[in-house]
């Protein structure tokens, strides 16, 4: 059967970065040439949402509702896109597009009265929640490959889904890292773990105060430095040099080797202090090459389903599908694998 998907976008007050997704997410489902029928509809509902949530629920209101109401009934997978930070499990963002202007957020009761408006009872519903780290537990710097590590109850994709099951039917997908669309294939990828932590190292490198003084001391005596000794010079155009390369691995690489063999005078009173940036540039390349993995298409997927007598179950579906809550003595759950694969198609 032809796929037929809502794509209900709160990315931003103009939809841009929702639009995105749209863009890729027809390139894999084109329009029906013989049907007359697109296979992807974006609606923009972030003025119906405010709407809702402050008013005023006039007649153009309940007629958009009516309508927003027909073609969830009607599609075959409902999508919502809406932005995620990673610290937080307890919001979304619609992003503001005024630089002037805060984000707005969404919160996890204001998102599933939403959709219990929209959803009706006795429906199945298929629903994507389009949310860079929506399936991430609030102890988001912990390894979410590692299944049994992770509580999965607490994220904001568990709590929204929690919400609204089991007064509607029906199952949810959320991702665990940053979202994105390949603009080629049309279908979703999703930053590793590795760049995840590659990221954060960054951020906790970057504020660390002995970083901190130390870049802006190369900042200040670059020049001072390059008029200095023939070996002091050598040492700032190897780390220069190095740090231009188009390559993460080669700027690495080259780091390295100038930390092995610097050249410079023991004598030389500034040499504490160049070996000392030196070593914070080698840490910072080190997160920044983490940060840079590739992103993967069959990576990070949660599916959330309601399942009598169990309750709310959630399956990681990557690389083999594991019934990751409820667990079963803190550890994920190997249930026969044709109850799993009818729950994660």
């Amino acid at each position: 059967m032809a796929k037929n998907i809502i794509f209900l976008n709160m990315s931003d007050d103009l939809g841009v970065d929702g639009h995105k997704a749209v863009t890729a997410l027809k390139l894999k489902h084109p329009d029906s040439k013989y049907l007359h029928t697109p296979r992807v509809t974006e609606i923009d509902i972030v003025g119906f949402y405010r709407a809702f949530v402050n008013g005023p629920q006039d007649a153009a209101f309940n007629r958009q509702r009516n309508d927003l109401k027909n073609k969830c009934k009607g599609a075959t997978e409902v999508m919502l896109s809406i932005h995620g930070p990673m610290t937080s499990t307890d919001y979304g963002l619609i992003r503001s597009t005024n630089p002037a202007n805060p984000d707005e957020r969404v919160t996890v009761r204001q998102l599933a009265e939403l959709l219990l408006m929209l959803f009706i009872p006795k429906v199945n519903y298929n629903f994507t929640l389009v949310m860079c780290f929506g399936a991430r537990s609030s102890q988001y710097r912990l390894d979410h490959q590692n299944l049994d590590l992770i509580d999965w109850t607490n994220s904001f994709a568990y709590k929204l889904f929690d919400s609204i099951s089991p007064r509607r039917q029906v199952r949810m997908t959320a991702r665990t890292g940053e979202l994105s669309f390949n603009t080629v294939t049309g279908k979703s990828e999703v930053q590793t773990e590795l760049a995840i932590q590659g990221t954060l190292d960054n951020q906790r490198i970057g504020q660390e105060a002995a970083v901190i003084q130390s870049l802006a001391w190369w900042g200040q005596n670059l020049g001072r430095l390059m008029n200095g000794p023939q070996a002091k010079q050598g040492f700032v155009i190897a780390l220069e040099t190095a740090r231009r390369n188009q390559s993460p691995a080669t700027v690495l690489n080259q780091l390295r080797t100038l930390n092995r063999a610097p050249g410079l005078s023991p004598l030389d009173p500034d040499r504490g202090r160049l070996m000392a940036y030196l070593g914070h540039t080698i840490r910072l390349t080190e997160a920044s090459s983490r940060q840079s993995d590739p992103v993967q298409g069959k990576y990070g997927k949660l599916v959330y389903s309601n399942v009598p007598p169990l309750g709310n179950i959630i399956i990681a579906k990557y690389p083999n599908p594991m019934m990751v809550h409820p667990k079963y003595n803190g550890h994920v759950s190997v249930i026969p694998n044709d109850f799993l694969q009818k729950l994660v198609k």
